[in-house]
This record gives structure tokens, C-alpha cells and sequence, in this order.
């Protein structure tokens, strides 16, 4: 009986955690910007067939900031507060938008 008392004592404990530390939407957007920084950080120019494309990230390097604001104006996102966690539909515009889920201060994205 207090095994049973103690699980359930553990999962209100748990869930109540949960519905405090979900990540907000602010949260996903600073996640996607940091993503979209990393991005820009670890592309190579020399590496790019495209002229075109390599001068498009030789200015996205010099000025980072202004390159991922740019980005991120052309992507949507779709927030959705749930009671134990947070989930964000994250569109670009090419193909199937990511999914991603927030839990206890963390964001996993993945794509369908």
C-alpha cells in the first residue's frame, strides 16, 4: 500500500514538474534561432557548387544576426500550450514542417 502511495505521490510530483518547466513559445523560437546560427556557423563556403548560394553565405556569415532574422521571418510556427508539455509546428515553406516538442525545459524537433 505505501509503494502505491509513493507511485502516485511520485507521478502528481512528476507531472506537476512538468506543467511548470514545458518549454514557451519564446523557448522555441530562441532554439530555432541558436539551430539556424549553428547552421550558418558550420556551413563552408569553399563547399558550395552555386556561386549564387556562396555569396548568399559568405553575407549570412558577416552579418549572422540579420541573416537568421531574415530566415526566421520565412518560417511559421504554430505554438500549442498543452497542461504537461508545449509542441511547435515549424514551416519552412520546402516540404513537411518539423515537429517539436518541449518537456521539462527541453525542445526535441524531428521531421515526418
Amino acid at each position: 500500500m505505501r509503494s502505491l502511495v509513493a507511485l502516485i505521490l511520485l507521478g502528481a510530483l512528476l507531472a506537476l514538474g512538468a506543467a511548470f518547466t514545458k518549454p514557451t513559445e519564446p523557448d522555441f523560437t530562441a532554439q530555432i534561432e541558436a539551430r539556424l546560427l549553428a547552421q550558418i556557423d558550420a556551413a563552408q563556403i569553399d563547399a558550395e557548387a552555386d556561386p549564387a548560394q556562396a555569396v548568399l553565405l559568405t553575407a549570412c556569415k558577416l552579418g549572422r544576426s540579420q541573416c537568421v532574422q531574415v530566415l526566421r521571418a520565412m518560417m511559421a510556427i504554430e505554438y500549442e500550450d498543452k497542461v504537461l508539455y508545449s509542441r511547435a509546428k515549424v514551416a519552412t515553406g520546402a516540404g513537411q514542417p518539423a515537429i517539436c516538442y518541449g518537456l521539462f525545459t527541453k525542445i526535441v524537433c524531428r521531421r515526418p
